[in-house]
């Protein structure tokens, strides 16, 4: 096999560049007319010399999550116009002024003139494409339906975003609340008590118990603030350590699943991506133990993993999906009862966009009830934690006012 640079010219005439591996000048003539092109010149190139350029220029490459969705919207639009899939790929190529996309398209496209498919040239960038991305793409393309594939993957990776957008909008109000809270109660343990501490010892009485809490308190984080924060990246570790077993993440995910109003925020999620991932798996035309493998690594829940595991193992000695779900005790009746009825009528994908469409509304109605519920707490604890603290200050203050009036 020879690598060739080559120069041609398409059915518009419009000159075409690239790169491509053959057999001989006879083999590189018939693959260029294969993808529609007209030769007009071409060179070998050295193959080990420029297989080592390609690989240093596109090793670890990947592109944000934005940039991915940009690539699939265009490259639909390309394709779906009646663009051929190379002429798609060099028009994103030459349009693209980030380094980075532009070097993944570039060996994208080489691998896919050298006689791969879309999908294995996309393989080699697992950390940009996902293996739903690439499972769906495969399925598109052995189904002649590519177009429609990129478009369905499109909606994913939007909704994706959207979702991930939608509870950093909600979350954000809170978690500035908390920020403020913590510096407010940094501020007054920290700087604040101690300078009334000299105050309180020069009394020579029993200080009140609220005020000696918070004066114990104070002195053991300013003389030990360096175990507590190693402390906590302490318990942060082992959380890590015992998560990453495969036990670990079971139980842990398993009381996510339980915790009281979240726990409902994060099952609707998973059941949310679920649904969505079957379904355009299953539109795709991929088989639906393939489909369930694939939904099943989307969920990000071992508890949720296991069951579906266990749905594919009797679906595939041949229950019905329903009944797999049903007996797994993990996906509401309403679930179930939907996606049976899309078994019998033969429209499952429907069903399954329908399951999805509406955990999409439950999970931002939840979002929403939860932070906005979360905000007057904040607010409430704040009001709690620094009114206690200045209570406690003032309280010895109270007393000694009430001596002299004494």
């Amino acid at each position: 096999m020879q690598r060739y640079n080559y120069t041609a010219r398409d059915q518009t005439g419009k000159i075409i560049r690239g790169k491509i591996m053959a057999e001989d000048d006879v083999d590189l003539a018939h693959k260029i007319s294969s993808l529609g092109y007209f030769l007009t010149n071409f060179k070998i190139v050295s193959e080990d010399r420029n297989a080592t350029q390609g690989k240093i220029k596109t090793k670890g490459l990947k592109m944000k999550p934005r940039e991915l969705l940009q690539f699939t919207y265009q490259i639909s639009t390309l394709i779906d116009a009646g663009l051929p899939l190379l002429n798609g790929l060099n028009e994103l190529v030459n349009q693209s002024s980030n380094e980075t996309v532009r070097g993944i398209l570039s060996d994208v496209r080489y691998r896919i003139e050298s006689g791969g498919s879309l999908k294995n040239a996309l393989a080699a960038y697992p950390k940009t494409f996902t293996p739903i991305y690439q499972a769906v793409i495969g399925a598109g393309e052995a189904a002649g339906k590519l177009p429609q594939a990129l478009t369905d993957l499109a909606y994913l990776l939007e909704w994706q975003q959207d979702l991930k957008a939608k509870i950093k909008e909600a979350a954000m109000y809170p978690i500035i609340l908390f920020v403020v809270l913590t510096f407010v109660v940094a501020i007054l343990v920290v700087k604040v008590i101690p300078i009334f501490e000299p105050m309180f010892e020069a009394q020579g009485q029993d200080l009140p118990l609220p005020t000696q809490i918070v004066l114990n308190v104070s002195s053991f984080v300013r003389s030990f603030w360096y175990l507590m924060i190693g402390s906590g990246g302490l318990l942060f570790g082992v959380y890590k350590a015992y998560y990453s077993t495969e036990n670990g993440r079971y139980i842990i995910d398993s009381i996510k699943l339980k915790m009281p109003i979240v726990g409902d925020l994060i099952r609707k999620t998973v059941l949310s991506r679920f649904s969505h991932i079957f379904a355009l798996s299953f539109k795709s035309g991929i088989n639906l133990l393939t489909c369930l493998d694939t939904a099943k690594d989307a969920c990000a829940n071992e508890r949720i993993e296991r069951a579906i595991e266990k749905v594919r193992n009797s679906v595939n000695v041949g229950e019905r999906l329903a009944d797999s779900l049903k007996a797994s005790n993990e996906f509401p009746n309403m679930v179930v009862s939907i996606i049976s009825a899309g078994e019998q009528s033969g429209a499952l994908a429907e069903t399954l966009n329908k399951v999805a469409s509406f955990y999409d509304k439950e999970v931002e109605v939840t979002t929403k009830r939860i932070f906005v519920l979360m905000e007057p707490i904040m607010i409430v604890i704040m009001g709690i934690v620094v009114g206690g603290i200045a209570v406690a200050i003032f309280l010895p203050m109270f007393q000694m006012g009430d001596m002299i009036g004494g």
